[in-house]
């Protein structure tokens, strides 16, 4: 498996998480962003959600006043805001998630849907937590386990990890799979 390039170079994480949780995603329904809402507004924890879509009025009118909704923003902008969140969150199986690997570049734990991509990016308990059950209670049980062991989870293990998904490492493996004797395309 050759796994696409992220640019994870161009994410640092800040000298101080902050208290609040993020997600970067188009709000499309099957992101299943309803899913965090519902989970931080009970929780009533600090999301923010960054991206925009068909689904922004329906997911506000759901979310409680701890959610904050900033729509599109600059690389720059989520780069900065990645470096400082105290948890990444997804709710969707993933085909790779490359936000999920960008989040882990700010040094930025991730807490994921156990299916898909997430599987094959995330280590378990020392970048991030799965949960099983794609559902608000499957997501709140999984916020608590976290809360468990984030004082256990390391920027440095972080970093690394999202290391393995490169822009350079995507370029060495495509020149090893290309000169190996493959069959051309």
């Amino acid at each position: 498996i050759i796994y696409p390039p992220v640019e994870v170079d161009r994410f640092k994480p800040a000298p101080q998480r902050e208290n609040f949780y993020i997600t970067v995603t188009r709000l499309v329904a099957h992101k299943r962003v309803d899913i965090l809402v519902q989970a931080f507004s009970k929780l009533n924890l600090t999301l923010l959600i960054i991206g925009e879509g068909p689904e922004l009025p329906r997911l506000k009118n759901m979310a409680g006043p701890n959610i904050q909704f900033l729509g599109y923003q600059s690389d720059e902008k989520v780069a900065e805001y990645l470096g400082k969140a105290r948890g990444f969150v997804c709710a969707t199986e993933e085909d790779f998630g490359i936000a999920i690997v960008e989040a882990q570049a700010a040094g930025c734990p991730v807490i994921a849907y156990g299916q898909g991509g997430a599987l094959e990016t995330v280590v378990e308990n020392t970048t991030g937590i799965f949960f099983k059950e794609q559902s608000p209670e499957g997501l709140i049980d999984a916020l608590e386990r976290y809360e468990q062991v984030y004082a256990n989870i390391y920027t440095s293990d972080l970093i690394k990890n999202a290391q393995r998904f490169s822009k350079n490492k995507f370029i060495d493996e495509f020149r090893k799979f290309v000169y190996s004797g493959h069959k051309q395309f």
